[in-house]
């Protein structure tokens, strides 16, 4: 292997040690991705965000990466950066998406949510009690508010919700089984495709309904929402969870959030800096040379993973401390959702899920505790998101 090129661990297992030895090697640096494919990782907060701003990246890879030619059959990470989504197109196509999904996060349907969510969170604390005195966080309560509250956006009826909850699963974590997982996902679409055709006659105020009425191919809106789901289920789930997480880790903390003397919204803040739910996020590609100094130029077709995991731990924001989750911190500055033109759209939506989930949960069981040592506690097995296969806790 070229000495220039790290090694990513792909399994996520070692990822924070990835990012410091990424952070220690320069603000770009060649990187291995599943595949055999080579890409830069962009390490450095203030490059993150001057990268993010301009027309010097594309994430059209029809478009702008000539290595796409190249990509071996069966790639993992093809679905997720070829389909035509707001996430994959550039210039026009891109505002025309995202203008469009954009009507379906105003501040009142937000605010809707949030009653929404409030009202249902006594349930689901409810619930997860019945489960005795030891329960998984993530599984259990995380991951269940992801799914409903888009389910409510979506405009799922009621009686709905575990269907919809299943399709959104199946697209996330697909079976490893290739005939099974194929299945999955096709039943997902259909359920998704039949959501907005049931929305054209009889529209309401939900994203469906919005999408069902725009001027779109029934394509582009099927992968609205699934582009939706796969971004934003994760990313609710692990910020929820790694909140959680922090703040048992550090009981003083909590203390501190208990007496009124921090926020939950710092608490989320800090934790979106620490721990961003999306690590590295694939992949983008020079539209033209990008030349770093020092000799580090970025060639035009070249691909680059957005690492907003090292963004939110550069110490060259945040100092030696970086390593730190501290509640108190004057400056929490990330880029965990992104920057610029590719800012992610349910940004409040998720802050907003995770502070009410968090306030909630610490409320109803004041006395819970991690049930399993740090050590024993398993990151998920992936490079691009970060966060605990599970939270073990004793309520």
């Amino acid at each position: 292997m070229n000495p220039e090129v790290f090694p990513l661990d792909h399994t996520g297992r070692s990822l924070r040690e990835d990012v410091t030895a990424l952070q220690s090697l320069g603000p770009a640096v060649r990187v291995e991705l599943p595949g055999g494919v080579i890409a830069w990782s962009v390490t450095r907060q203030g490059l993150l965000k001057e990268l993010s701003e301009g027309g010097q990246l594309s994430r059209d890879a029809q478009r702008h990466w000539p290595g796409l030619a190249d990509v071996p059959d069966g790639w993992p990470l093809a679905p997720f950066l070829i389909s035509p989504t707001v996430l994959n197109t550039y210039g026009s196509d891109r505002r025309r998406l995202r203008d469009i999904m954009e009507r379906a996060f105003t501040p009142e349907r937000l605010e809707i949510l949030r009653d929404n969510l409030a009202r249902r969170v006594p349930f689901l604390l409810g619930n997860l009690g019945k489960r005795g005195s030891l329960a998984d966080v993530r599984a259990d309560y995380a991951q269940v508010i992801a799914c409903e509250t888009l389910c409510d956006l979506f405009g799922v009826p009621d009686t709905e919700w575990p269907e919809a909850t299943k399709a959104m699963l199946d697209l996330i974590s697909p079976a490893e089984d290739a005939d099974r997982a194929a299945a999955q996902l096709g039943s997902a679409m259909g359920y998704l495709a039949a959501l907005l055709s049931s929305k054209e006659n009889a529209p309401g105020d939900d994203m469906a309904s919005t999408l069902a009425q725009a001027e779109m191919t029934d394509e582009e809106r099927v992968l609205a929402l699934a582009v939706t789901i796969a971004g934003g289920v994760p990313a609710t789930t692990e910020l929820i969870t790694n909140a959680a997480y922090n703040m048992l880790r550090n009981p003083e903390q909590l203390a501190a959030m208990k007496s009124g003397r921090t926020t939950w919204s710092a608490v989320v803040e800090e934790t979106l800096r620490l721990d961003a739910p999306v690590q590295h996020m694939p992949l983008r590609y020079a539209v033209e040379d990008i030349d770093l100094g020092g000799g580090t130029i970025i060639r035009q077709g070249d691909p680059v993973i957005m690492g907003y995991g090292a963004g939110g731990r550069d110490p060259e924001v945040h100092g030696a401390t970086a390593d730190v989750f501290d509640v108190h911190r004057v400056n929490k500055e990330h880029v965990a959702f992104g920057h610029g033109v590719h800012h992610c759209i349910g940004a409040m939506l998720g802050r907003m899920e995770a502070s009410i989930a968090l306030q909630a949960l610490f409320v109803h069981f004041p006395y819970i505790k991690l049930a399993e040592a740090d050590d024993d506690l398993q990151p998920l097995p992936t490079f691009i998101f970060y966060g605990k296969a599970k939270l073990p806790v004793r309520l």
